[in-house]
């Protein structure tokens, strides 16, 4: 017990605190977890990634069950994705109920908020130089991420086809005898005790139990909502054009959101703590059935990539002795780091400077060296990075507040 609930409170915290959606909340976990914690090995969270973005899910969803699942069994797992859900379902029923009362507006708050988006840039950076002599070896490591960022950056090619490509090219260095590191310990799954008979009497029939009822109460904010769940490959951005079609516009089915109130639930999803789909999930699923749609909707989302992840882990697991999987967790290795880089530019694009077209582009020094310090932070381990994000919410509410105010 005690294990579960610091595992709740380190989870939470991360989700409540952390901007900028699943990829700072899997480096702020991997840190937390790895490095201080030591529950996990430092990169661990990180070299799973390509296991997360395969799996349909949120990424911060994703890691949540993983630290569950390796720290605290499958009850560990449960806890951890309630405690990473809990932050933006709270934060979006408050926006729900009245988001014209929030001060996003505030000098002050956009301050802070642009000093938590500089510290996650730094952090990204920071893990990505970090864990490059691991990940990144010899010509095949080299050409991979190269040819991986390319597709990402420059041609915003699709994610899960970039990650089958790195699988199958490692399938294919692998069986053709291509040279692999001896000290490559990337983990290849998980192996977790099978439940007891009894158990799994008590499971699947609380599970149908539960089900029956909010199938039964909230049906249509359930299925609709398991469904995205299903279809959330490669992170929640994937998920915004479902979400226009299903709930936007005078022809959408569902409701009938105008396009100007979408746009202003975008950018408050996008300002605030959580992942933008569970977000927008909880804003929905209140719109379509009070406080108790929004839970509904939140946790339809997420549930599917529970049980889908657990299974995909523990398989691995039984396997990884296989040339196949070790030439398929190799192959892809070296993409992640176009994954992390992919996401530091973004989050450096929403702090650093900001740029779109038919507008000025705009750089903002402090920024810079916020992303900077939060970056020397880490390498150096001279804060923990809760602490240096906390440093520069703070820097960055005096330095905008007080040059706007």
């Amino acid at each position: 017990m005690k294990r579960l609930l610091r595992l709740f409170w380190e989870v939470f915290r991360i989700a409540l605190f952390v901007v900028g959606g699943g990829y700072a909340i899997i480096v702020v976990a991997d840190e937390v977890f790895g490095r201080r914690l030591k529950w996990l090995r430092e990169g661990e969270l990180l070299e799973h990634l390509p296991v997360f973005q395969m799996v349909p899910g949120l990424i911060a969803g994703n890691s949540a069950i993983y630290v569950g699942l390796k720290t605290a069994g499958r009850l560990g797992a449960a806890v951890a994705l309630l405690a990473v859900a809990l932050p933006s379902y709270l934060i979006f029923l408050g926006v729900s109920c009245g988001y014209s009362l929030l001060p996003v507006g505030n000098p002050w708050v956009e301050g802070a908020l642009l000093g938590l988006r500089s510290a996650i840039t730094g952090v990204v950076f920071a893990t990505l130089l970090r864990g490059w002599r691991k990940s990144v070896v010899g010509v095949y490591g080299y050409a991979t991420v190269v040819l991986a960022t390319a597709l990402l950056v420059a041609v915003n090619a699709n994610v899960a086809l970039v990650l089958l490509a790195a699988m199958g090219a490692g399938i294919v260095w692998k069986f053709c005898g291509g040279a692999t590191p001896d000290h490559d310990d990337a983990s290849a799954g998980l192996e977790l005790p099978p439940l007891s008979r009894g158990r799994q009497l008590l499971v699947w029939g609380g599970g149908l139990l539960a089900l029956a009822a909010v199938s039964w109460f909230y049906g249509e904010v359930f299925w609709s909502f398991v469904k995205f769940g299903l279809l959330g490959f490669g992170g929640g951005y994937v998920l915004v054009p479902m979400y226009m079609q299903q709930f936007v516009g005078a022809s959408a089915p569902q409701l009938q959101l105008p396009m100007e109130e979408f746009a202003n639930l975008m950018a408050l999803t996008q300002a605030t703590p959580g992942p933008v789909s569970v977000n927008a999930a909880t804003f929905f699923g209140y719109r379509m059935g009070g406080i108790a749609g929004a839970a509904v909707a939140t946790a339809a989302l997420l549930l599917p990539s529970l049980f889908l992840l657990t299974a995909a882990l523990t398989g691995l697991a039984r396997w990884k002795r296989s040339r196949f999987v070790q030439g398929l967790l190799w192959g892809v290795k070296p993409a992640t780091n176009a994954l992390i880089l992919k996401a530091g530019i973004a989050f450096a694009g929403m702090s650093v400077w900001s740029w779109a077209p038919g507008q000025a582009f705009v750089f903002r020094p402090c920024s810079l060296v916020l992303a900077v310090f939060a970056g020397a932070m880490l390498l150096k381990k001279r804060l923990s990075v809760m602490a240096t994000i906390f440093l520069c919410a703070a820097a960055g509410a005096l330095c905008w507040g007080g040059l706007i105010g």
